[in-house]
C-alpha cells in the first residue's frame, strides 16, 4: 500500500462534507440537533398516529383490506396455499434458512393486496405459530395415530393449555448429536454433543414468549479449532473453555417476551439474534455472531413495516488499560438500528437501513448512553453524526423483486463512508453490495448470490466500535475486502430433503504487520491513500457441502442427516490443510451455524 496523509492532516468527513453548501448544512445540523429535534420527533409521531388512526377508521368503515396485517385473523399465503390463522399473537420464527425459506417464496400476486402479506426483510419473522405447520401436518390424521407416534413425528413433546384457552405453552428437547471424520487430515474424528430445551407459548392474544438453552461439548476440524484458539469464541456462540484433551465446552441461551397490542404494533424485549435481508448472507445485520440483549419495536401501517432495534454488544478483548475493574476484557458497546420496508407494489419490496454502534461503557464499564443515539427516525443519526465520525454509522438499502410467482431477485447495498473528492480508491470509499436470484417450485429452490465488500467497510478509527459482537462480524463472516459467490440447491420430497451448497471467495487477507482492510477488528490505518479491492495477501476460499436429511418432527426441525463438506484456503504464503469431512447427525436444526468461511 502507498502511504497517504497522516491522520492529523486529514480530517474525517461525513458524507455532507463534500457538498458545496457544507458550512450551511453543518450549521443547520447543529441547530436541528440542539433546538428542533424534539419538536420534529413529536410532530412526526403525531402525524404517524393520525395516519394510523385514519387508516383504521378507513378499514372499519369501507371494509378495505390492506397489504399490512388486519385486526382479524387473516388468510396467509404459504407456498401458494391459503391458510386461515388462529387467534394467537405473532411468534418469532426460527432463523434456520433451510427450514423457513418457504416464507420467502414469491406470493400469489392476485392475493398480495389482501391480508396476510408477510414482510421478509427483517428476521426473525413475526408470524402466528399455527399456520407454519398446517401445510406440513394434516390434523385429520393426528387422532388416528398412537401417542408415541404423534409426539415423535407430529406434535410438541409437552403441550400445556388452560381450560379457558387463555394460556398455551409447549416444551421440546433440543439436541445435536453429530459424529464426523476428516479424511484429509489423518482420518481425525470429531464430535458434537448438544443438549437443550425450548419453551414457547402465548398468554391470551397479546403476549407471546420463548426461552431456549443449549449446553455443548464439541471437537472441531483444524480451521475451526484455529478460529477458537485465536478469538476464544465458538463461531455463532460465545466464550468457551477446554473440554477433554482437545474439545471445547460452551453454552448459549435465548429468550424473548413479545407484546402485540394491535396488528399495527409489536413490542419485544429479549436476548437473541436478528437478520436483515432476503439472501443467504446479510451485509447489514446478520445472525453470524453470538446472541445479545435487544429491544425490538415493529410497526405496520399502510404499505410499510418499520422496525427499531436497540442492542447491547460486547467487545471481549478491549484494552484493559481503559477500565479499572475485573471486567476490563469485556467492554460494552451499544447499537441502534432502523429498518423501513416499503411494499411499493405487490411485486417489489424496498428497504432502507441505518445502523450505529458506539462505545457505551465508561471507565468502570458501566453503561453510559447518550439519549440522542436512540432517535427512532431513520436517517437522523447519519445527518447529526455523519458516517466517518466518532460513532460507527452505516447506511444501507435492500430490494426484492418478485419477477414471477416462482422467481425473484434481491439485493443489498451497504455504505460505511463516502469517498472524498470523488476518489474511489480512498480509504473512505467503504461500500459493499449483494445481488442474488432465487427460483422456487414444489420440489424446492435454487439460489445464486454474489457479495462484495471493500476494505475497511466495517472498521472504525476506534477498534472498540467495529461492526462486531464477541469477536464476530455482524455482517458477512468473511469481514471485508472480499468477493464471494454462493450457489445453493434445496430439493424436498415428502420428509426427505437434499441440500447442496458451493462457496467460492477471493479475499485480500492482512499480513502480520499490515492492515489491508480484511480484519474488521483493527482500527483504521492513518496512512492509506490507494485502497484497491483484494489488496494484501490474495487468497482463494472454496467450500462445498452436500447433505441428505429426513425430517422427523417439523415443530423443532428434528431430522436425521448424513453429508460431506470440503474446504480449501490457498494463497502464496500459507496454504491451510484441506478439509474433507464426512458427518452423520441426529439434530434439531433451528439456528444457522456459519462454518463456510
Amino acid at each position: 500500500m502507498q502511504n497517504g496523509e497522516t491522520a492529523k492532516s486529514v480530517k474525517r468527513h461525513s458524507f455532507l462534507s463534500s457538498w458545496p453548501l457544507r458550512n450551511s448544512l453543518q450549521t443547520w445540523r447543529l441547530t436541528f440537533s440542539k433546538k428542533y429535534k424534539f419538536q420534529f420527533i413529536v410532530l412526526l409521531g403525531s402525524s404517524f398516529l393520525n395516519s394510523v388512526n385514519a387508516q383504521d377508521k378507513k378499514t372499519d368503515s369501507n371494509k378495505i383490506q390492506n397489504w399490512g396485517p388486519p385486526e382479524s385473523s387473516p388468510t396467509y399465503i404459504i407456498d401458494g396455499q391459503k391458510i386461515k390463522s388462529e387467534s394467537a399473537p405473532p411468534y418469532n420464527h426460527f432463523l434456520n434458512q433451510e427450514y423457513t425459506d418457504d416464507f420467502n417464496r414469491p406470493q400469489d400476486f392476485s392475493d398480495s393486496s389482501g391480508p396476510g402479506y408477510v414482510y421478509t426483510g427483517f428476521k426473525p419473522l413475526l408470524f402466528p405459530q399455527r399456520p407454519w405447520y398446517e401445510w406440513r401436518i394434516n390434523d385429520s390424521l393426528l387422532k388416528k395415530e398412537s401417542l408415541f407416534y404423534r409426539k415423535l413425528f407430529q406434535e410438541n413433546l409437552f403441550i400445556f393449555d388452560d381450560s379457558a384457552s387463555k394460556f398455551h405453552a409447549t416444551l421440546d428437547p433440543l439436541f445435536n448429536f453429530q459424529f464426523s471424520i476428516d479424511r484429509s487430515d489423518s482420518n481425525k474424528k470429531y464430535y458434537q454433543n448438544t443438549r437443550g430445551v425450548l419453551i414457547q407459548g402465548n398468554i391470551g392474544d397479546k403476549f407471546a414468549f420463548s426461552s431456549i438453552f443449549w449446553e455443548n461439548q464439541e471437537d472441531y476440524p483444524t480451521y475451526l479449532k484455529n478460529f477458537v484458539n485465536e478469538y476464544y469464541v465458538v463461531p455463532g456462540n460465545g466464550r468457551t473453555k477446554s473440554f477433554g484433551t482437545s474439545g471445547f465446552d460452551y453454552s448459549m441461551s435465548e429468550a424473548y417476551l413479545s407484546f402485540s397490542p394491535s396488528s399495527h404494533f409489536n413490542f419485544q424485549g429479549g436476548y437473541g439474534k436478528n437478520f436483515i435481508g432476503d439472501g443467504y448472507r446479510s451485509l447489514l445485520l446478520s445472525d453470524n455472531s453470538f446472541a445479545y440483549p435487544y429491544i425490538r419495536i415493529t410497526t405496520n401501517f399502510w404499505h410499510i413495516q418499520y422496525t427499531n432495534l436497540y442492542t447491547e454488544f460486547i467487545d471481549p478483548f478491549a484494552d484493559p488499560a481503559i477500565v479499572t475493574n475485573v471486567e476490563g476484557l469485556f467492554q460494552r458497546k451499544a447499537g441502534a438500528f432502523q429498518y423501513l420496508s416499503w411494499d411499493i407494489i405487490p411485486q417489489v419490496e424496498w428497504g432502507f437501513f441505518q445502523g450505529m454502534i458506539w462505545t457505551a461503557g465508561d471507565q468502570y464499564n458501566h453503561m453510559s448512553f447518550n439519549v440522542n443515539y436512540f432517535d427512532p427516525v431513520i436517517g437522523v443519526n447519519s445527518l447529526v453524526y455523519g458516517l466517518g465520525n466518532s460513532t460507527n454509522v452505516l447506511l444501507g438499502s435492500t430490494l426484492k423483486y418478485k419477477i414471477t410467482r416462482n422467481f425473484m431477485a434481491y439485493g443489498q447495498l451497504v455504505v460505511g463512508d463516502f469517498p472524498q473528492s470523488g476518489n474511489m480508491q480512498s480509504i473512505y470509499n467503504q461500500t459493499g453490495y449483494q445481488a442474488g436470484v432465487k427460483y422456487y417450485n414444489q420440489y424446492g429452490e435454487v439460489q445464486l448470490e454474489y457479495n462484495q465488500v471493500r476494505p475497511y467497510t466495517y472498521s472504525n478509527s476506534d477498534s472498540l466500535q467495529s461492526y462486531s459482537h464477541y469477536d464476530q462480524a455482524l455482517g458477512d463472516p468473511l469481514g471485508a475486502n472480499f468477493k464471494e459467490l454462493i450457489a445453493i440447491v434445496n430439493l424436498r420430497y415428502r420428509h426427505f430433503s437434499i441440500h447442496f451448497q458451493v462457496n467460492h471467495a477471493l479475499e485480500g487477507l492482512d499480513s502480520t504487520h499490515t492492515n489491508y482492510g480484511n480484519n474488521i477488528f483493527l482500527p483504521l490505518p492513518n496512512n492509506n491513500a490507494n485502497v484497491t479491492m483484494l489488496q494484501g495477501i490474495k487468497s482463494t476460499l472454496n467450500y462445498m457441502d452436500v447433505h441428505i436429511s429426513y425430517l422427523l418432527n417439523p415443530h423443532t426441525n428434528m431430522n436425521l442427516t448424513i453429508g460431506v463438506s470440503r474446504r480449501t484456503l490457498t494463497n502464496s504464503l500459507n496454504n491451510q490443510p484441506a478439509m474433507t469431512l464426512f458427518y452423520f447427525g441426529f439434530r434439531t436444526s433451528i439456528e444457522n451455524m456459519y462454518v463456510d468461511f
